[in-house]
């Protein structure tokens, strides 16, 4: 290795294990809102101060109530599969919520979504969605949720006329 590589090499190995806050990558500081129906299960839309009338109204039109807010947490599913931003553990746990849909509101009002099922473990969409297409697939995945017997598989896809 020439001197300048080497130089170069411990420059970059000195900054990056510094704790430089310019190299630092700060984790966003998300609030979430969890909505909650009779079924105890769950909607977690983050950021919270994202969350537009239309998609607020058609949560509340399908019998979810916000039940609890605050700051959002990094979490894996079970077996450590992904991870994204939810309620803390504790939140999850105080509402007796096993099964969720996660939803996080992109700038433009598209939707990420996630799943978490404790048999089937976090799944995150690779998808963006229209509030169109969240409606849609809200309610197929809530009718699977009920499906104690079966293990069908919850198959997203956004609409194909956009």
């Amino acid at each position: 290795m020439n001197k300048s590589l080497a130089c170069l090499v411990t420059v970059i190995l000195s900054l990056c294990l510094s704790n430089n806050p310019v190299l630092a990558d700060p984790s966003p500081d998300y609030e979430y809102q969890l909505y909650e129906n009779m079924e105890d299960f769950g909607i977690v839309i983050f950021p919270k101060e994202g969350i537009f009338p239309e998609l607020e109204q058609y949560i509340q039109s399908i019998n979810f109530e916000p039940v609890e807010s605050g700051k959002a947490v990094m979490r894996s599913g079970p077996d450590g599969e992904g991870s994204t931003y939810m309620m803390p553990q504790d939140v999850q746990d105080r509402y007796s919520i096993k099964k969720f849909i996660i939803l996080q509101v992109l700038s433009d009002n598209r939707l990420v979504a996630g799943i978490f099922d404790p048999d089937w473990g976090l799944t995150i969409l690779p998808d963006k969605f229209q509030l169109d297409d969240i409606r849609e697939n809200i309610r197929e995945t809530l009718n699977i949720f009920r499906r104690t017997d079966s293990f069908k598989k919850i198959n997203w896809k956004p609409r194909n006329d956009l």
